[in-house]
Order: structure tokens, then sequence, then C-alpha cells
């Protein structure tokens, strides 16, 4: 389980940096990503936010991840599952330079072991906090 709360620290650590489309390799083929109150479909929607996310240097940010709690699954399927739900506190910068806190989402990412490998298939977030 630490794996796939480590692919959830990762991602946001590539976006944070910068590299947004770093992220992509924590996701399945056919995951769903919540954001911004849209669903982006397959890995080629999911990269296409991350690109767009990337593109935006102007929009600086820190994820800070809190408040875990992990369930696993074995149903006797192929793959065993794994659902982490969160708190992720965004901060942005500000022009001086500052990090304030911009919300407060609920997250839930749930993944799948397929392949020798986990994957994150499934991503929704939910505000928490309203923006300050």
């Amino acid at each position: 389980m630490g794996r796939c709360r480590a692919l959830v620290v990762s991602y946001h650590r590539d976006i944070d940096s910068g590299r947004a489309t770093a992220g992509i390799g924590a996701f399945a083929d056919d995951a769903e990503f919540e954001a911004h109150g849209r669903a982006f479909r397959g890995r080629e929607e999911i990269l296409g936010f991350l690109k767009a996310r990337e593109a935006n240097t102007g929009r600086q940010t820190v994820h800070v991840l809190a408040n875990e709690v992990v369930t696993a699954q074995d149903d006797g399927s192929d793959g065993e599952r794994v659902e982490l739900q969160n708190m992720v506190l965004l901060h942005v910068r500000q022009p001086d330079g500052a990090y304030v806190l911009d919300r407060v989402l609920n997250t839930v990412h749930r993944f799948r072991h397929s392949g020798g490998r986990w994957r994150i298939t499934h991503r929704t977030s939910r505000p928490l906090h309203p923006t300050v």
C-alpha cells in the first residue's frame, strides 16, 4: 500500500515541480481523473490535462497530503485493489512569493495491481474548503 501512496505523492510532486506530464506513468490506460469539475477518461485525456497544467507556468503550487485512510480488497479477480482517501491542501504561490492555502480537497484514489505494477484507475476530488 506504500507503493500506492508513493504514486499519489509522485504525480503531485511532478505537478508542483513544473513537470506535470511526468505524472502520467501513475495512471492506468483506462483511468478516470476528475479535476476542476471535469472528468478526464483514459491516459490521453489525462495527459492532455497534465500538458495544460504544465504549460501554465505562472501557476506554482504545493500539494500537501493529510488524513490518509487506506482500504484494500482482494476480490479473487486478476488484481488486488486498493483505495486511498486523503485530504489535499493546495497552496498557490502569490506574486510576493508566499504560498497561500487556496483550497482543501477530499480526494479518493483507486488502484489496481496488474502485470506486477500498481496504477491509479480512478481519482475523484471535491472541495472541503472554499477558495480563499
